[in-house]
């Protein structure tokens, strides 16, 4: 369709028009050569003119030929006329071939699908690179569909477990409504998930490595502190000598480090000792076959895990993958690494930094290709950003991360103003012959990665404080159907810390890492009274005249608690003085309530405020406030989930 005529001064790599026309930028346009070619063209800038119609300046893109994309060597004549580009023109020019992971179309012409080649994934890495709300998660999730219906092995590290509902169909009605012009229906996918601790992410399947054989540099690379050159150098002769015997396991290093005579036994066995705590290692390993398989996304689901733990998991798994891969006990297959910036951070070295950094330089040569994610790509390692060839790159606005994805091949700085801009879903993919700007398509799956919005939630009509945690809904679509219950508690807030009292049973209860614990603190009102007095060290004489208590009973509850270990008796220049010991400090609970809408059984507590009120007087003296709140707990046929943590306890 004609759109318009050439004016003013023209060149071979730009030229304007003035348009006869409504025209938008990015749209393809195309004008003929003096050889009677069509050159495809892109509409970079639209200014408005006195006479009504807008001029509009282009960038030529060039013509196919030969399978070689050409650009003129003599400038576009004045009063040329200017086609609107049609399908086969843009696919011919821009070289998009009509099969691989269909993931969209061209932003500027719906009629153009969008493919990526895998095996240029594979071998030339991926980054996909958005700020938050930008629709990145959804997209990589396209991806990881396409893969699988190649029947490409994908593993993928999910720290916030985004990914389980690849094997759910979509039923967003929505968004179904929008399948028909991408030609597509809804689908699930085969989907395993794996977890270091299956309690805090339940229906994942228990994930372990095997123990035998640590290398030195392994072992080094786990301990929760950077290694000294003595101690790895003590990892090197423990591991040397227990090889010289055949197999060995962790067990076999602690003790052949254990009986050294080196002066850093000591920290070494310490650090190996916690390695062994952490439960990641079993003699029954998790078999990494099972997890890369054809047609399959095995998911790390890391959700809840200490982020310590994740990196080190990430570390052994990605070590693993990588030297199967070398040689050859495992197909050709694609690692996905969400939250990057926490994996290998720019400024810092975590645990699995440096083998995400090998993976990056060497995976290709094996077949392993590589997916870098993250919304903060000013963060993320630039060795490991350098080696991503194809970047997809939606909203960012950062000046910082702008900064970092300018160095991609064929960024211009028109193109950085254009990424500020980027509506959700729509991508710029660099690393082929030229930019594109593609619509992502919709998902077959259900999307399981929604920014929570404050004006989308719904309106609270009846309401208690509760804490917020794991969904009943996300339990449901893993494990079937449960009910939730509101547990009754009592907030109690003193200066700026907040303590749990348990409200059917009056017990102190505290966080202990993502779990929540019940105090052992088990004593009588005497000696809660005697104990809040021993902040300072007392003597009897100065306790019977604060507490009010008769000489005999204080006399009672002290021999209690100096035999339960929380408090202690000293004597200094002859005076006896009586402490309390750190056993006695009351551990907080400072996660916040928020006020949540009822969808489970609220129960009543056994406790009034009044007994929690004289129980709080006793345990801290001077307090601010108490407050009824409520503790989710998700119940099924035969198990219970901590609603704060999802750690399933029975």
């Amino acid at each position: 369709m004609l759109i318009g005529e050439v004016v003013g001064k023209t060149g071979t790599k730009t030229f304007r028009f003035r348009a006869y026309k409504d025209v938008n930028k990015l749209d393809f346009v195309t004008v003929k050569n003096k050889d009677n070619q069509w050159v495809l063209a892109q509409i970079d800038n639209i200014e408005g003119h006195p006479d009504g119609r807008n001029i509009a300046q282009c960038i030529i893109l060039g013509y196919r030929e030969k399978g070689a994309l050409l650009t003129p060597k003599t400038p576009v004549k004045p009063s040329t006329l200017v086609y609107t580009a049609d399908k086969e023109v843009i696919n011919k020019t821009l070289n998009l071939s009509s099969g691989g992971l269909y993931i969209g179309k061209l932003d500027a012409n719906k009629d153009v699908s969008v493919y990526l080649d895998p095996e240029e994934l594979i071998s030339k890495h991926v980054g996909v690179l958005a700020a938050t709300g930008s629709g990145k998660s959804y997209t990589v999730a396209v991806i990881l569909e396409e893969l699988l219906e190649q029947d490409i092995p994908v593993v993928v590290i999910d720290p916030h477990g985004e990914y389980s509902t690849l094997k759910l169909k979509n039923d967003n009605l929505k968004e179904i409504s929008l399948m028909a012009k991408y030609g597509i229906e809804p689908k699930s996918y085969n989907v395993s998930e794996y977890s270091p601790d299956p309690r805090i992410n339940p229906g994942a399947k228990q994930l372990t490595f095997s123990d035998k054989n640590l290398s030195a540099h392994e072992l080094a690379q786990l301990f929760p502190a950077k290694a000294t050159s003595s101690q790895i150098g003590l990892l090197y002769t423990a591991t040397r000598e227990a090889k010289s015997r055949g197999n060995y396991t962790l067990d076999d290093v602690i003790t052949y480090v254990s009986n050294s005579e080196n002066s850093s036994k000591w920290n070494v066995v310490n650090m190996l000792e916690i390695i062994k705590d952490m439960k990641l290692f079993s003699k029954n390993p998790t078999k990494l076959q099972d997890i890369v398989k054809s047609g399959r996304a095995s998911l790390i689901n890391l959700r809840g895990i200490n982020p310590e733990i994740q990196s080190i998991v990430a570390f052994k798994i990605m070590t693993d993958i990588f030297e199967q891969r070398k040689v050859g006990r495992i197909p050709p297959l694609f690692l996905i690494v969400e939250e990057a910036h926490n994996f290998c951070p720019e400024k810092e070295v975590r645990t699995s930094s440096k083998i995400i950094r090998s993976i990056a330089s060497e995976g290709r040569k094996f077949g392993l290709g590589l997916c870098i994610i993250s919304q903060r790509p000013a963060r993320v390692d630039k060795n490991v950003l350098s080696q991503c060839n194809t970047q997809i790159i939606m909203k960012i606005t950062n000046p910082n991360d702008l900064k970092a994805v300018s160095y991609a091949e064929g960024i211009t700085s028109g193109l950085e103003n254009e990424i500020k801009n980027l509506n959700p879903g729509t991508a710029l993919i660099l690393g082929r012959e030229m930019p594109l700007f593609v619509d992502i398509r919709t998902r077959r799956t259900k999307h399981g990665g929604v920014t929570v919005s404050v004006t989308d939630q719904p309106k609270i009509t009846e309401g208690i404080m509760s804490f917020a945690g794991i969904s009943k809904q996300e339990i449901e679509i893993r494990l079937g159907k449960v009910k939730k219950i509101y547990y009754p508690c009592f907030r109690v807030s003193k200066s700026e810390n907040h303590y749990l009292i348990d409200g059917m049973k009056g017990k102190i209860l505290y966080r202990d890492g993502n779990r929540t614990r019940e105090s052992s603190m088990d004593l009588t009102d005497d000696n809660l009274t005697v104990l809040s007095y021993l902040t300072k060290k007392m003597t009897k004489d100065e306790l019977v005249q604060k507490s009010s208590m008769n000489y005999t009973n204080l006399i009672s509850s002290l021999s209690t608690l100096i035999s339960s270990g929380f408090a202690e008796e000293a004597s200094e220049n002859g005076t006896v003085t009586y402490s309390k010991t750190k056993k006695a400090d009351l551990r907080t609970f400072d996660i916040e309530p928020v006020l949540v809408q009822i969808d489970g059984e609220v129960l009543k507590p056994a406790l009034t405020k009044e007994q929690v009120y004289a129980k709080a007087k006793v345990l801290f003296n001077n307090f601010k406030d108490i407050e009824l709140v409520y503790y989710p707990y998700i119940i099924g046929k035969d198990f219970m989930i901590d609603g704060i943590s999802g750690i399933k306890q029975g």
